[in-house]
């Protein structure tokens, strides 16, 4: 054996000694009693250089990326979120439904968010991702759309979508002469899923990471929501196009069931879920959807958003319209909740420790002071989240009114 042999040879039995000691010292520290390939393999690369050097040894080859790396564990691998679309509400791949009774403002809203991820502008106090929309609208008439969309446009200064570059819509009350209604009408005109769904899936090829809206669900797909079998099988239908086009995101409306005149309607605010079990016939697909949002009067011409979305903690929204110069609806403008809609959209912990805050503070002057740190932090985004309250330059909060 020559000595570069003995040399390596030493050098191997070297590096594993000290591996497995790290790897006793890293298990006794780790409750859950095992060492990740990642950093096992990151060890190993820094005690064989270590041990190189000490040795007089030349260094080997650097690693370079993934060519000499491990693939990481099944823990560690796809642990980032999903881009979000629409802050705190909305990431790409997601479902989502939004409820709400007839002329409550659905496809206005709709509207509104259009130009805004088309031009990647704030909505009602909540950031949006810039992205391409496609619109299958089946209620609105043509030359009402053409008219939302374009004072919404003016109101904020920017120039109307580009159809069909940001723009793919397709209006089922529109001449015949459109294109889009053209292709519309004749997958209406087919029975069952399938012409619709292709309809959207060509749609989605030119714009694989697009928000897609569809207004309302039943009408473009005729679907029976009484009837479980069909609405599962049109949900099933539904995730396998979203998960093919995993940057996509598809929001549907639905319309309530018509209000009970023996019992009130649950509080949207207050009773997100139990209003939200008042949408029109089965609860299957409006369940299953991973962000479940209704809208409902909340007083005068204020609206209340609120729901339920997976996994995470949703703050209501109250929105007006707002109307232009002319008189006429261009979008809508977040309002700031009245003191009983603060305490009723917060929990009793969060209503004793918001009524403990001063008028104006800093977070640090109050954090494990005043209220728990990690308590002010969920309060502040909830509160701010529903305009209660508002953040200056200077780093100072203040209570909105």
């Amino acid at each position: 054996m020559n000595t570069t042999d003995g040399a390596e040879g030493e050098l191997q039995a070297s590096i594993e000694q000290r591996l497995s000691e790290w790897r006793t010292a890293k298990q006794q520290g780790n409750p859950h009693g095992y060492v990740t390939v990642a950093d096992e393999a990151n060890m190993r690369r820094c005690v064989t250089e270590l041990e190189r050097v000490r040795k007089g040894l030349p260094l080997g080859p650097k690693m370079q990326g993934n060519q000499t790396n491990p693939d990481p564990h099944f823990f560690e691998r796809n642990r980032e979120d999903r881009v979000e679309l629409i802050e705190g509400l909305l990431r790409e791949g997601q479902l989502a439904a939004f409820a709400g009774p007839f002329g409550m403002g659905k496809s206005p809203v709709l509207a509104d968010l259009t130009v805004r991820f088309i031009h990647g502008l704030e909505w009602c106090g909540r950031k949006l991702a810039r992205r391409p929309v496609i619109v299958f609208d089946c209620e609105t008439a043509g030359p009402d759309y053409r008219r939302a969309v374009t004072a919404i446009a003016s109101r904020l200064g920017v120039t109307v979508p580009r159809v069909p570059d940001d723009l793919d819509v397709y209006l089922e009350h529109d001449p015949i002469s459109e294109a889009n209604t053209t292709a519309l009408v004749a997958a209406l005109a087919n029975p069952g899923h399938v012409s619709k769904l292709d309809l959207i899936c060509r749609a989605l090829q030119s714009k694989p990471n697009a928000v897609v809206l569809v207004d309302p669900l039943e009408m473009l797909f005729r679907l029976d929501t009484g009837k479980k079998k069909e609405v599962l099988e049109l949900y099933r239908d539904l995730r396998t196009l979203l998960a093919k086009f995993q940057k996509a995101v598809l929001l549907m409306t639905f319309n309530l069931r018509k209000k009970d005149r023996k019992n009130a309607r649950a509080d949207l605010l207050s009773s997100p879920r139990d209003w939200l079990e008042e949408v029109c016939g089965s609860l299957d697909i409006l369940n299953r959807s991973d962000v479940r949002l209704g809208i409902d009067i909340q007083r005068d011409d204020v609206r209340v958003i609120n729901g339920i979305v997976r996994g995470r903690e949703m703050h209501p929204i109250l929105i007006r319209t707002f109307m232009n110069a002319d008189e006429h609806p261009a979008g809508f403008e977040q309002v700031a909740p009245d003191q009983l809609e603060v305490f009723t959209s917060l929990t009793s912990n969060q209503r004793t420790y918001w009524e403990a805050l001063p008028q104006q503070f800093k977070f640090e002057e109050i954090a494990d002071k005043t209220v728990p740190r990690s308590t002010l932090s969920r309060l502040i985004k909830a509160t701010t989240s529903f305009g209660a309250l508002s953040k200056g330059d200077d780093g100072m909060f203040r209570k909105v009114g």
